[in-house]
């Protein structure tokens, strides 16, 4: 999923686990030959993609339920990865080293995830963290085969965001709808400080919020 936003500014909405996800970073960026090239991380999930590492015992500054959390965020994709035939996070791994070659500097744009984290466990009930926990797992287990195919076509990520804003309104809050705002202003500043053009590899659960905050900006002939 690629969203040309005007000239200087190119969102690539990535399914982490999609192989073909893979190729459309590396050729975006080459054929583009951006300046800047923003990725959907923070430094602490950068440090863990670049040295290979995971952070322990899953037990992090931010307390045992966050390092619950995030052990079972982490496990989800690394399923899904493995069934897709690639490693959790390659496309941001590919954008970084990609961006090095043509010569663009690499920008992280994502909120810390323990913030994130936390910020989702201080807004749920003891029995909502149970529960988001064993649907993530349980839709892994036994939910319907997914297409990983569809997981970038605009249609079928409009639906499973949906979804989770129905299945749990403060995960969408914080997962997607709080990080997009974030994002959105971090790729704005990037556009006030920086000449020449943009690409932004992000999940494609991203995109539509993303569009929808920053092409606005664009249109009032601000960039």
């Amino acid at each position: 999923m690629i969203r040309r936003i005007n000239d200087r500014l190119i969102l690539i909405g990535v399914a982490h686990v999609l192989p073909e996800s893979v190729v459309e970073v590396r050729e975006t960026i080459q054929e583009e030959n951006p300046n800047v090239v923003a990725v959907e991380l923070c430094p602490a999930r950068y440090f863990a993609l670049t040295e290979k590492e995971r952070r322990g015992s899953g037990v992090n500054a931010s307390g045992l339920e966050a390092g619950i959390l995030n052990w079972v965020l982490h496990f989800f994709q690394q399923r899904m990865a493995q069934q897709a035939g690639m490693i959790v996070g390659g496309e941001m791994l590919v954008a970084v080293r990609t961006s090095k070659k043509v010569g663009a500097r690499v920008e992280l744009i994502d909120r810390d995830m323990d913030i994130t984290l936390q910020r989702f466990i201080n807004r749920i009930s003891q029995w909502e963290k149970l529960k988001f926990a064993f649907n993530v797992l349980f839709g892994l287990l036994v939910g319907e085969k997914i297409d990983f195919r569809k997981l970038t076509d605009e249609e079928v990520v409009e639906r499973l965001v949906s979804e989770l804003k129905e299945a749990s309104e403060k995960a969408y809050e914080v997962f997607i709808r709080e990080r997009d705002e974030f994002m959105a202003q971090r790729i704005v500043q990037l556009m006030e400080t920086t000449n020449g053009k943009i690409v932004c590899a992000v999940g494609a659960g991203h995109v539509p919020g993303l569009y929808k905050r920053l092409d606005p900006v664009i249109q009032r002939g601000k960039f």
